[in-house]
């Protein structure tokens, strides 16, 4: 008779293979073993009461596709009282997936530009 798999230690038994790499990366940035500390560790990182407190220019970037951070770059922009602009790269340049992947040359194009524009001059 097969032997049953035991339950992960560190809680990501039973997940898809995309939550499994945001976890294990989580884990081992943040240095704990499972789950909740995961969670724990987590919840200092936040923009709230910070996004208004930036007041040199920002550039935000967005990827129409993103698998982790879906409106996340609207959320920031909204909330920067600074100097600000938003460049979105979508999957029809090929810069829609996360980090641009695909796009580099364009990514690199758009935020040096951006750069020599806005930090240079």
């Amino acid at each position: 008779m097969a032997k049953l798999p035991e339950a992960a230690p560190d809680g990501t038994d039973g997940i898809d293979a995309k939550t499994r790499w945001v976890v294990d990366n989580g884990r081992w940035t943040f240095g704990v073993d499972g789950v909740p500390e995961l969670i724990e560790a987590t919840k200092p990182y936040t923009m709230d009461d910070v996004a208004e407190r930036i007041d040199c220019p920002t550039l935000v970037l967005e990827a129409e596709n993103d698998m982790f951070f879906t409106g996340q770059p609207e959320r920031i922009y909204e909330a920067l009282t600074c100097p600000k602009d938003l460049i979105s790269f979508p999957e029809s340049e090929g810069g829609g997936e996360h980090c641009h992947e695909g796009a580099l040359a364009l990514w690199h194009q758009r935020a040096f530009d951006w750069v020599d524009r806005t930090l240079v001059r």
